[in-house]
């Protein structure tokens, strides 16, 4: 008995020492993403820079951020509206693999193509960075904008007959509470173990009108809670810390500028007080020489935002076994297309064990975070979900062999492929979807943009073809080396013929295995995920 009563000792101890072990060598995870922000917003690309290469921003913590990591300058979103592209991140696939009920319908019903935009959602039990990593030991958080993770079995509350309500009214109030708590229940629900100050999607839609705004300083506060709950959990952690900025609604240029109480979840007693005060902002911006308004004030209103988290795992003797992932969900420059407007996006990686102070110019994707995660992690392959990504480990560790030899897009009708500098898009609505889809009983019907939802396009979409000439062309070609703007369709060049026939026996390939159709590269298959 004595025998077995020291082996017993040996054994727990020997386990209490792997798990230490384990949380001080596994590193934490910090995920930033933003919202449709403007490359000039970014100091760190040339954009950011003015004619004398002094930086147009006040960002000090995203500055240093990206001057200590590693800037990503070939990072492309494979999907280029918000929703479709979370998707990505969080799950390592393309979106045409969601498993929602309503994407899975608008497929079936026009001819088992998929149209992924605004339809890809994350669902429960769809493994994502959040339920793999809390089940690998990793304590999981989530703050600011979801627009992604959804649940049939959790009833959100609507928000129509409330878009006229006083903020200030009690039912008003309870209304909003019981909303948010639907919505971090439906995070929760999608495996992430904690969830605040959550965004059910875009700020319009979600909040009565006369409260419609940005409130960085909540979605802050719902960060470092987060934080606080990790302190006492003897496990490493997951934060996935998406900010609103800087999508719509305005005021432009001082969306700070807003009332401070108004929140998704109702009207605060006071202002927070977790960054510091907004009335500071102009304050600051003229004492460093910027003008106090334009987009850089709200630049630096997410700066402060995030130099609070910063800040924050500092304190807690964490951020040098902390990852930081920062990640923009799609270009400006043509939200809603696959050109490279709408799908080069800035990214970096920050880490004190990671090869940094540099830049590094490998073809990555967004649906590489989530194996490079799982890879950094120490969760092994046997544990982690079937993804399309690549893990980039390698690239932040300073190799400079290339991680993938070309880059696959799709955004409604459409898909392209990057290969070699060369980008081919082909533009492909399904005969059903042309024919059935919302056409008027009378007069002639509007066209379906790249998207192919909604007849006539999305304000996003109708801006997109008065930049690039030949957005109608079926099949389209550019010279990225030569014509970085997509400007010049060589699709029709004969003395391009070639590549244009070895990118498109390119974008075969990258289908195969994907589920649905698409036109004459993949004419049929079965409705199956991979």
């Amino acid at each position: 008995m004595k025998r077995n009563a020291i082996l017993t000792i040996m054994i727990l101890a020997a386990a209490a020492a792997t798990s230490a072990l384990s949380k001080e060598t596994r590193p934490n995870i910090l995920f930033i993403m933003t919202d449709d922000q403007w490359r000039p917003e970014f100091n760190f690309l040339p954009e950011g820079r003015d004619e004398d290469g002094k930086p147009k921003n006040l960002t000090p913590t995203i500055d240093r951020l990206s001057s200590e990591g590693i800037i990503l300058d070939r990072m492309y979103a494979t999907s280029t509206v918000c929703t479709p592209s979370r998707f990505s991140v969080l799950t390592g696939e393309y979106p045409s693999r969601s498993q929602d009920k309503g994407f899975l319908q608008d497929m079936e019903a026009f001819g088992n193509q998929p149209n992924p935009h605004f339809n890809v959602h994350v669902t429960p039990g769809k493994a994502n960075i959040g339920s793999v990593l809390k089940e690998n030991g990793y304590f999981t958080g989530f703050a600011g904008k979801n627009h992604v993770l959804h649940s049939d079995t959790i009833k959100v509350p609507g928000i129509s007959p409330w878009r006229d309500a006083d903020p200030f009214d009690a039912k008003t109030q309870e209304f909003l509470e019981s909303k948010q708590a639907a919505e971090v229940a439906s995070v929760l629900q999608n495996g992430f173990d904690y969830a605040a100050s959550i965004y059910a999607g875009n700020v319009p839609g979600h909040m009565p009108i006369k409260m419609e705004a940005h409130n960085q300083d909540w979605i802050t506060k719902g960060g470092l809670d987060f934080l606080e709950q990790a302190e006492k959990q003897d496990k490493p952690f997951y934060l996935h810390f998406c900010s609103t900025l800087n999508h719509g609604p305005g005021p432009a240029g001082h969306k700070y500028s807003a009332n401070p109480r108004f929140t998704p979840a109702g009207v605060l007693g006071e202002p927070l007080q977790v960054q510091p005060a907004r009335n500071t902002i102009p304050k600051r911006l003229k004492a460093a020489g910027y003008p106090p308004k334009g987009d850089h004030a709200d630049a630096l209103w997410l700066d402060d935002g995030i130099n609070a988290i910063i800040t924050k795992l500092e304190e807690m003797g964490e951020l040098d076994n902390t990852i930081i992932f920062f990640f923009v969900d799609n270009g400006m420059g043509a939200k809603g297309a696959l050109y490279e407007g709408g799908a080069h996006v800035p990214a970096f990686v920050w880490g004190k064990n990671l090869k940094g102070k540099r830049r590094a110019d490998q073809l990555l994707a967004n649906i590489d975070f989530a194996p490079t995660i799982y890879e950094l992690c120490g969760i092994p392959e046997s544990k982690q979900p079937p993804m399309d990504g690549t893990s980039f480990t390698s690239v932040l560790q300073g190799d400079s062999k290339e991680v993938r030899k070309d880059v696959h897009l799709q955004i409604g009708s459409s898909r392209a492929v990057l290969k070699d500098g060369f980008k081919y898009i082909a533009w492909r609505v399904h005969p059903d979807r042309e024919e059935k889809f919302d056409i008027p009983k009378n007069g002639e019907p509007k066209p379906l943009y790249h998207i192919a939802s909604t007849r006539g396009g999305r304000g996003l979409e109708k801006k997109i073809p008065k930049n690039y000439a030949a957005y109608w062309d079926i099949d389209q070609l550019y010279d990225l080396s030569k014509d970085p703007k997509e400007q010049k369709n060589l699709a029709n060049h004969p003395e391009y013929a070639q590549k244009l026939q070895q990118l498109k026996r390119t974008l075969m390939e990258q289908l195969e295995g994907q589920p649905g159709t698409f036109a004459e590269f993949k004419p049929t298959t079965k409705l199956s995920g991979k």
